[in-house]
């Protein structure tokens, strides 16, 4: 997987959304927003260090001030024509039948990373930000998985963020940038990855933690994969004894609520408050993981043993 693209530079701005929502959170518990406050940045190569362009990459100097650093693996994006839809869902068709198509735009197939990145880079905002991608050629959608997730309404420019849906907020960058931010001030990235400036040239350092951040995630899916079930992410569980204080759950605007005391849950519980995906756990250094995950057969909520758990991004 790592071999996989070409490693370019990318405004985080000028990429879009391939799915019309995404929860609020990561795998291991965190929220989108607060990981964007851990997106560091650093500086472009040297000039004259840099040396000169590949022959299937821009020449030249990038034309940004930083690069982001995030927490996690870098995103995928694939430069695509998206099929237009409307706020149902359906494709949007002409006289004759055939699908509508937007505009040529950068589509991530990580969506939530996507989201703490545009984050980020809009909190920057007029300082022009890039980050580290991977760009796929384009493919038939048969051919990667993530893209017959394509479903955005919006030509990707905003996303839904929540558990459920029609229990979402819509988020879209320019919410968290300056008053004065623009749209059409950060889309003049190139379309294609041949005009793209080559990130080993430019952040040969991010590069190289860019590939091993991906051989471990590559390692620890196909460790999940054979032995947990498939549930994907670096593991540790366990089942401990219920604790009198600390749990914690997502609501569906995406909000940690809590912590609150053993009882309080059972109450709340009893009342059916709880639903089976509810994001929760039982101390705030675990990871969050479905209500229905927290209490295996044969356990009673909140009574005897709940499931500790911690996973990776």
């Amino acid at each position: 997987m790592p071999e996989e693209g070409r490693w370019r530079l990318l405004n985080p701005l000028s990429i879009r959304f391939s799915q019309p929502r995404i929860a609020p959170h990561f795998r291991d518990g965190h929220l989108l927003e607060h990981t964007a406050f851990e997106v560091v940045e650093t500086w472009l190569q040297d000039a004259s260090l840099a040396g000169s362009a590949p022959p299937d990459a821009a020449e030249g100097y990038p034309p940004y001030d930083v690069v982001l650093h995030p927490p996690f693996p870098p995103i995928r994006v694939i430069s695509w024509l998206p099929k237009l839809r409307r706020p149902d869902g359906e494709a949007e068709r002409d006289a004759n039948g055939d699908q509508l198509l937007g505009r040529r735009a950068w589509f991530a197939l990580d969506n939530r990373r996507l989201h703490s990145l545009q984050c980020a880079a809009a909190k920057r905002f007029p300082r022009r930000c890039c980050v580290v991608v991977r760009c796929i050629e384009e493919v038939p959608g048969t051919t990667i998985r993530e893209l017959r997730k394509f479903r955005t309404t919006t030509e990707g420019r905003s996303i839904e963020v929540g558990i459920r849906a029609g229990e979402t907020r819509t988020f879209n960058w320019t919410q968290v940038a300056a008053p004065a931010a623009q749209v059409h001030s950060v889309d003049t990235d190139s379309l294609f990855a041949e005009e793209l400036f080559d990130a080993w040239q430019w952040a040969p350092d991010l590069v190289r933690l860019a590939v091993k951040a991906c051989q471990e995630e590559e390692c620890e899916m196909q460790a999940a994969t054979e032995g947990n079930g498939g549930y994907g992410g670096k593991k540790e569980s366990k089942m401990a004894p219920c604790p009198e204080n600390g749990w914690q759950y997502v609501d569906p605007a995406g909000n940690i609520q809590g912590p609150f005391p053993l009882e309080k849950m059972r109450i709340w519980h009893q009342h059916n408050f709880f639903y089976a995906d509810l994001p929760m756990r039982s101390d705030p250094v675990d990871a969050f993981l479905p209500f229905s995950q927290l209490f295996p057969a044969g356990e009673e909520p909140f009574r005897g043993r709940v499931m500790r758990y911690r996973q990776s991004r």
